[in-house]
């Protein structure tokens, strides 16, 4: 009896033990899968490319069980994901493209034979074509006179001058000027250090604290048109938000390194674009901005934004679609054909958009557009993301990709019980990556309250390129009105917006 009950407790304890060592072997499976997906993205972030995993076929049969019918009618489509307008079908000739252009010089080419003999030629025609040329800045100086009067009859009386025209710097800072310095640095991503070059290189002197100075002053003249463009962002019912990071330096603080701010960005597509400043990306001061805001917010599945939705019951949040589809883009190259069926059926609702803005459809039909032809769709999605789910390894790629959709399922359906959003946060992206490509040219912030400044011009001067406006001319317009004293109605008309609205019911 005593050699039975030996027995059985050696087997509860090999049982055990077996128990154990499969836990520790799930355990490194799981890892193993976990690091051999990161090493794939790091191959793929360095030489665009790396070796994939294969995939069984027997396996996949049994993980798309049931999927068979929607797999074979996706086969047979041919979509194409497409987030900007489609390009016009008919391609314009070199003429057209820059007939915006005018003709300043005009260029005869005459044949030697004619030069040397022209009684024996008579011309039949010709043919033209042209070439664009460019004239380098120049610096020049404009000489201001201001006639001084005295009346004739009565030499008493003090002499009388025309008011001097409105300057926002003292010195010899044009608005053309200041202009000219802001949209190269904000815009063209020139850091004031190689402007000095330039400038130097075309005549004009100047050292770099005059430059910095200056570009400080443009951002408070503009200030009161930046904070009335937060103003009516807030005043609406959508807004779509996104951050990005940005070195900056603060030599107040004694360290001799950088640290990470944020820029954070709000918009409506096709309207004026703000950013504020941030020194950290925590929750409390990605939403500061939104406190009082009431209607739909846009953005990524950050925490921050889920939280602040949570808090705030006049607040809905719609989670961007191509955040979410960019995570099985990353997965595709380790599963090819689940990732691929998935990004098959996202393609969809993408065609569902494209069809929207081709028939540039009003808030209402776009709504009943979107309830009869996408909604089904999403059900679709949401079938195949669970079956992976539930093959998937948690920590893979795949099981990743799945899991961020399907916890933020409900975020993802908000715009379609909305026709006046869009499906995802692109146009915010897109304004948000000038920024992106202007940090590798200067580095760095100077100082933690030049990030300030940096939100002004950013937000004044990518609204301009939104709204295809040309921020020179819409620069040297509003440097010269006095905006430290206009009223809200005033600088309502300032927002390059309005501003827009303004030129073209001149024209």
């Amino acid at each position: 009896m005593l050699l039975v009950e030996n027995i059985l407790d050696q087997n509860a304890q090999l049982k055990v033990r077996l128990s154990e060592k499969e836990k520790q072997l799930l355990d490194r499976e799981t890892r193993i899968a976990e690091l051999e997906a990161q090493i794939a993205w790091l191959r793929r972030q360095m030489f665009a490319g790396g070796k994939s995993e294969k995939f069984d076929p027997a396996q996949l049969e049994l993980l798309l069980k049931g999927l068979k019918e929607q797999q074979a009618d996706l086969a047979e489509e041919k979509e194409k994901i497409s987030y900007q307008r489609n390009k016009p079908s008919k391609r314009r000739s070199r003429e057209e493209c820059y007939e915006n252009l005018p003709i300043l010089e005009e260029k005869v080419i005459e044949p030697e034979e004619v030069l040397a003999n022209p009684e024996a030629y008579e011309r039949i025609g010709q043919e033209e074509t042209f070439e664009i040329k460019v004239d380098p800045p120049k610096c020049y100086r404009c000489k201001i006179i201001r006639p001084r009067y005295r009346k004739i009859d009565d030499k008493t009386l003090p002499p009388i001058l025309a008011p001097a025209p409105l300057r926002i710097v003292e010195g010899l800072a044009s608005s053309q000027l200041l202009a000219y310095i802001a949209i190269s640095k904000y815009l063209d991503h020139l850091p004031l250090y190689r402007q000095c070059a330039i400038f130097k290189r075309h005549g004009f002197n100047v050292a770099r604290p005059n430059l910095v100075r200056w570009v400080e002053r443009i951002a408070e003249w503009l200030k009161p048109i930046y904070n009335h463009i937060g103003k009516e962002l807030l005043a609406s019912n959508y807004i779509q938000a996104d951050e990005t990071p940005i070195r900056y330096c603060d030599p107040d603080y004694g360290e001799k390194k950088t640290r990470q701010g944020y820029l954070c960005g709000y918009s409506r597509p096709g309207d004026n674009v703000y950013y504020r400043w941030s020194l950290s990306r925590s929750h409390k001061s990605v939403t500061a901005f939104l406190e009082t805001f009431e209607g739909i917010l846009q953005s990524d599945a950050y925490a921050a934004y889920l939280e602040f939705e949570k808090s705030h019951e006049e607040v809905e949040l719609a989670v961007c679609w191509a955040h979410a589809r960019r995570k099985f883009r990353d997965a595709l190259q380790r599963h090819p054909r689940e990732c691929g069926l998935v990004l098959k059926l996202i393609a969809r609702l993408y065609k569902v958009e494209t069809e929207i803005r081709e028939n540039e459809l009003s808030p209402a039909a776009t709504l009943a557009f979107r309830q009869r032809n996408a909604t089904n769709t999403h059900a679709r999605i949401k079938r195949v993301l669970m079956i992976l789910r539930h093959r998937s390894l948690p920590k893979s790629e795949l099981g990743k990709a799945c899991n961020y959709s399907l916890n933020n399922w409900s975020y993802l359906t908000t715009y379609l019980n909305h026709g006046h959003i869009a499906i995802d946060n692109n146009a915010m992206e897109n304004a948000i990556r000038p920024t992106a490509i202007g940090r590798k040219n200067w580095l760095f912030i100077g100082h933690p309250k030049a990030g300030d400044r940096s939100a002004i011009l950013y937000s004044i001067l990518i609204s301009c390129q939104r709204l295809e406006i040309n921020p020179y001319d819409y620069l040297c317009d509003v440097l010269t009105k006095d905006t430290q004293n206009l009223s809200d109605e005033e600088l309502a008309v300032l927002t390059p917006a309005n501003w827009k609205k303004a030129r073209e019911s001149e024209g």
